[in-house]
């Protein structure tokens, strides 16, 4: 099936094809022993949940990095849709998953490889439903060669960002569209002006859905300055450096986990964190838990044009297609309490409150609360009501009976809604 819309691209569609060759070469099959020892050496491999996810996760990793690695010519840059972690089907194949750590499933994350050395243009276009928030980011790294500087209680980034901006701080003309400039000029006063740093970049763009009816941005770019182009790498170059990265790539992603926001105890949680250049806040938890078990946390908005919930593997990774489950839930996807506060259960059985995060199975796992369009002045403090660990069955109990609650049938019918909405991403069908 064919679809129109900011995300079905030329470039998107030929690099997807691109890179769906390349993870069936071969080569890249002949890696899979190595990078599979890699996982089972590490402690989340060494446990039930984790093992069962080692193929789940060298696919997210293995397709994240090909993806990065064929929109890495900072000379002819595309803008390429390469974190997904749910396959999409369309122009006659199949685009499996594709992802790095922490990745949301409310953000479209859209990025192209840059060089300090050149300049370049970003158009976009805002469609008739705006996505929440829409971001521009700018960090050091290559496709295969990730940097991060530092991994702290505060920090849950890679530490390395050059810039940033958002599209409430930019200019956009009435009929929604934009031009974002990049470039070396670090005094520019330009709102919406990304200063760059020498060396390779990697220019990162979020969509930030609140609700699954928001349409993601049509964005374009083009080198407009610098150093005369060298010619593009062939297929088989391009095959022989993402088998001479993957190795790296993975075990960089699976070591980001250990430390991430100075490491994570089972049951508890670290956060609310500020992320790099104040685009939102995030609070980042651990479970370990029995079938019977389940944890509760109450948060306010504190007046966030988003928030979200997200389930992770103990890989920091997403475990299944979120399509099919309560495995996150953002501000249109919950249901409020009379206070306004939401109140999550995370359990592996359904404990008929409304904001279930269903677990996928897992017992042992991550994940991620975020705020995000956070109004000046709003208190990290302000954002987490209550937090506890429970037995499953005293949910009637210890949960407030104003806290919504959810029959069988309306289950289903959450989870029927989020199957539709989740597609409308993909753009409008012609058949």
């Amino acid at each position: 099936m064919r679809y129109t819309g900011p995300l079905a691209t030329d470039d998107q569609i030929n690099s997807e094809k691109l890179a769906l060759r390349i993870f069936a070469s071969p080569e890249v099959k002949k890696l899979r022993p190595q990078l599979r020892k890699i996982l089972e050496e590490d402690p989340a491999g060494k446990i039930p949940d984790g093992a069962a996810q080692i193929d789940h996760v060298l696919d997210l990793w293995s397709m994240a990095m090909i993806m990065w690695e064929v929109g890495g010519d900072t000379f002819r840059p595309q803008i390429l849709w390469h974190v997904d972690n749910s396959p999409h089907c369309w122009f006659g194949h199949e685009m499996q998953g594709m992802g790095a750590a922490g990745d949301n499933p409310d953000h479209i994350y859209r990025g192209a490889f840059l060089n300090g050395d050149s300049t370049y243009e970003v158009k976009g276009q805002f469609g008739m439903n705006r996505p929440s928030q829409l971001s521009f980011e700018i960090f050091k790294g290559a496709p295969g060669k990730t940097v991060i500087t530092q991994q702290t209680s505060k920090t849950p980034d890679l530490g390395n960002q050059v810039s940033l901006i958002m599209s409430s701080n930019m200019n956009i003309a009435p009929d929604g569209s934009f031009t974002v400039t990049i470039g070396p000029d670090t005094n520019s006063k330009d709102p919406n002006y990304l200063p760059t740093a020498p060396g390779p970049l990697q220019l990162a763009i979020r969509d930030v859905l609140s609700d699954w009816n928001e349409n993601p941005t049509a964005v374009t770019i083009k080198r407009t300055g610098g150093p005369d182009a060298s010619a593009p790498l062939t297929e088989q170059q391009l095959l022989s450096e993402i088998v001479t990265d993957l190795p790296g790539f993975v075990r960089f992603w699976s070591g980001f986990k250990t430390n991430w926001l100075g490491g994570i105890a089972d049951n508890k949680v670290v956060g609310p964190a500020p992320r790099a250049g104040g685009w939102g806040y995030l609070l980042g938890g651990r479970f370990n838990l029995t079938d019977d078990d389940a944890i509760t946390i109450t948060i306010t908005d504190v007046g966030a044009s988003y928030i979200g919930f997200q389930l992770l593997s103990p890989w920091l990774m997403m475990p299944v297609d979120t399509r099919n489950g309560t495995y996150s839930l953002n501000n249109g996807q919950v249901q409020r309490n009379p206070d306004n506060s939401v109140t999550y259960v995370l359990s592996p059985k359904d404990p008929g409150v409304a904001n279930w995060i269903d677990t996928a199975g897992l017992h042992q796992g991550m994940y991620i609360v975020r705020w995000q369009g956070v109004p000046a002045g709003a208190d990290a403090k302000d954002m987490v009501k209550d937090f506890k660990v429970i037995r499953l069955a005293d949910v009637g109990t210890t949960i407030p009976a104003t806290v919504p609650r959810i029959d069988a049938a309306g289950r289903a019918a959450q989870v029927k809604k989020r199957t539709t909405e989740f597609d409308l991403r993909l753009g409008t069908a012609a058949r």
